[in-house]
């Protein structure tokens, strides 16, 4: 998306998804945005906001872990400390329990508090926020052990920010550990009372390549302790009482990664870093760090959106030739960087109340019909992982589908 100094809103928006190096620029330049002011809105009446249940069949239970990494000194945090992350589970849960647990709202009050007041620009009360379809700490479905996708958001972004995409595959049979890249997402709030927020000078101290490595170790530490609760252990740092059967559920022989953005490409690089992950999809993502010269020899899913940036193409252009396995890049028409995260539907639903143009939002988000987009994204994503991960074959990658004439295969 490119920089519009002059347009605040749109372009907190804009590095909530990216930073400027996705859009031609590097991490410094993206550095000069302004935040969104705390203007209110002129209408009266609170404006609701649901999201989309997910269209798998198994009913799904969402867990949060807190996780210290002791050995690595944490380079973003203000003060010296062990780097601290935290992580939502999205599960299939088991339906007989299920229902006697509270639905997981999309995000904290606190996190909410700030996301209102510095981005968005509305006043308390003016939106009214939505309950997932997951219950919070259900019981664990225990027919089957699960393939497990660690999503990574963009930076800037919560880890709510992946909530659509990690709810539909864990409908359909998958484990999904969405994470915070702590003070590189806007808010991050933790089990003992503090919000810490995007450190902005220490990360922008660094080259993009720097920050992706860095998300990187983040993904690679969390895939680390879900070994450790598959192998019996429990891994929160206060020892929470986890949901019964969970590291049971997780299949570690059949490890995929995604990300949104600047996750997109921090997901390619976990993907090249650890052979223990099998397959990797990018949604709309750069290519920065080792992987953009040594290429990959496991299956990568390149998912862009379709308006014109002439960095994010070169980046893709120039990893294609090195790409030695399953390979595939595909357009959904009429989006923008924004349809690839949840505030395709939240930024929708929100347009009354939000004092933004409404060209600004239609650039950020296209011109797609929110419903077909994240109909596309879902069934695309899920294929990806069902063919890699589950070995189960699908049509979506070689032909285009009548379902979904927004997908377009470019190569």
């Amino acid at each position: 998306m490119p920089h519009h100094r002059s347009r605040p809103a749109v372009a907190a928006l804009a590095v909530l998804l990216a930073t400027g190096a996705l859009t031609g620029g590097t991490a410094a330049t993206a550095h000069a945005h302004a935040q969104a002011p705390a203007a209110t809105a002129t209408a009266t009446a609170p404006v609701p906001i649901t999201l989309p249940a997910p269209t798998g069949p198994l009913p799904v239970g969402t867990t949060a872990l807190h996780l210290v990494d002791p050995r690595r000194p944490d380079r973003w945090a203000p003060t010296p400390r062990p780097r601290e992350l935290m992580a939502q589970l999205w599960y299939p849960a088991a339906a007989c329990g299920a229902p006697a647990h509270r639905l997981a709202p999309w995000t904290g009050a606190a996190e909410r508090a700030r996301l209102e007041a510095d981005y968005l620009g509305v006043a308390p009360g003016r939106l009214v926020w939505p309950a997932t379809h997951s219950r919070e700490d259900a019981p664990v479905d225990r027919t089957a052990r699960r393939p497990v996708v660690l999503y990574s958001p963009g930076s800037r972004a919560d880890r709510s920010f992946g909530t659509l995409a990690a709810e539909d595959l864990a409908s359909r049979g998958y484990v999904v550990v969405v994470l915070d890249h702590t003070f590189d997402a806007g808010e991050v709030a933790f089990p003992d009372g503090r919000l810490e927020v995007r450190n902005k000078p220490a990360v922008f101290a660094m080259t993009d390549e720097e920050i992706v490595a860095y998300r990187t170790a983040d993904t690679r530490f969390v895939l680390d302790r879900l070994t450790d609760l598959a192998a019996g252990t429990n891994p929160d740092a206060e020892h929470r009482p986890l949901p019964p059967g969970l590291g049971a559920a997780l299949d570690l022989g059949a490890v995929g990664v995604a990300g949104h953005s600047m996750g997109g490409a921090t997901a390619v690089q976990t993907l090249h870093d650890d052979p223990r992950v099998l397959a990797g999809a990018s949604l709309d993502g750069p290519v920065f760090g080792t992987v953009a010269t040594d290429g990959l020899d496991r299956p990568l899913l390149l998912f862009g959106a379709s308006d014109v940036r002439p960095a994010r193409d070169a980046m893709w252009d120039a990893l294609w030739p090195r790409l030695t396995s399953w390979r595939r890049q595909l357009r959904l028409d009429g989006s923008g960087h924004g349809s690839f995260a949840d505030l395709e539907v939240l930024l929708t639903a929100a347009r009354p109340v939000i004092p933004w143009p409404a060209d600004e939002v239609d650039h950020l988000l296209g011109t797609i019909d929110p419903a077909r987009a994240l109909a596309a994204q879902r069934a695309y994503l899920a294929a990806f992982f069902d063919l890699h991960l589950r070995h189960r074959p699908t049509p979506l990658f070689t032909t285009p589908s009548p379902a979904h004439p927004e997908v377009r295969l470019v190569r």
